[in-house]
């Protein structure tokens, strides 16, 4: 009786094993789908979150944001922080080096050291960007 139930199993034709192969592609496409799609959705509310969190901190230090327009807020953003001095902190805080790329885009000098905290050898003369907030200068000897 084995043999008969082997012979059995292989009757099966071709057409029916790729159908059924077929179809296993198809379940196994659509898990990947899902999983994409699950993925996508932390990222996107990690995304959200995090997003919320940081508006929450500049609104709490400065609520005078919570009335400014969109398109004030983006400029505030270009002249107050996206600034020589605000890249400078930004990597300081960091702990990263100024990419060349960035530096040139603001006229920073590098230090020829390691160090990402750039202190100027000279004080900076202040750009006329309407900000009242001067950098620290360095300390004379």
């Amino acid at each position: 009786m084995s043999t008969t139930t082997k012979t059995t199993k292989n009757t099966k034709t071709a057409d029916e094993r790729v159908a059924l192969i077929d179809a296993e592609i198809l379940q196994w496409q659509n898990k990947k789908k899902k999983i994409i799609q699950q993925q996508k959705a932390k990222e996107r509310k990690e995304r959200d979150n995090r997003l919320y969190r940081r508006h929450g901190l500049l609104e709490k230090y400065l609520p005078e944001l919570i009335t400014m327009a969109d398109h004030q807020f983006e400029m505030f953003i270009k002249r107050g922080i996206k600034t020589k001095y605000g890249i400078k902190i930004l990597y300081d805080i960091l702990g990263q080096p100024i990419p060349k790329e960035i530096a040139e885009q603001f006229g920073i000098e590098q230090a020829n050291s390691n160090s990402s905290n750039v202190k100027p050898s000279q004080p900076q003369q202040q750009q006329g960007n309407g900000s009242s907030a001067k950098p620290p200068q360095a300390e004379q000897s």
